[in-house]
């Protein structure tokens, strides 16, 4: 597929939650609830090969779309450290995708909270593209049979923790 950079930023402002944007060109469909989500294998920024697929029938996954730029993925961070924490030993599998485009920028917010976590280095925006991410941060809420349960566009961390504990029940 052929993606663009980041072509433009934008701060919206819907119901009292900011939503930084980004466009890619041609995105494909949006993953909605019920779906299998599109496969992928992506490297971390520790070097690891990260493929959604393995934890399909094992563990719930948390799989969040983010970019060092985004005020909200910046707020968002930190709980998905706390989920990762608290779940980590029930199953979960807590996933980012950094869209950012270097390592530098894509490592700042995960080293700064030094999560445990995988962050795959998505930098021209494929990964994202392929689940039709158009505003960030973008959040989807895998269950254990690798269904989509829950999607969370913009920083809704009630809705992500409603989405999480429903998955690990």
């Amino acid at each position: 597929m052929n993606t663009k950079r980041i072509t433009r930023f934008g701060f919206l402002a819907a119901a009292g939650l900011a939503i930084s944007s980004m466009v890619f060109a041609a995105p494909r469909g949006r993953v909605e609830k019920g779906q299998m989500p599109p496969d992928f294998t992506g490297t971390s920024l520790s070097g690891q090969k990260v493929t959604l697929s393995a934890y399909r029938g094992k563990s719930p996954v948390v799989l969040n779309f983010f970019a060092e730029f985004c005020g909200p993925c910046r707020q968002e961070f930190p709980h998905l450290k706390a989920l990762d924490e608290q779940y980590r030993a029930k199953g979960l599998k807590v996933i980012a995708v950094s869209l950012d485009e270097s390592r530098d920028a894509a490592s700042s917010i995960p080293n700064e909270h030094r999560v445990k976590f995988p962050v795959v280095f998505d930098p021209k925006g494929t990964i994202a593209a392929s689940y039709g991410v158009q505003a960030i941060p973008h959040t989807l809420v895998i269950d254990r049979d690798g269904k989509v349960h829950s999607s969370i566009i913009g920083l809704d961390l009630k809705a992500l923790d409603r989405a999480v504990d429903s998955v690990m029940k």
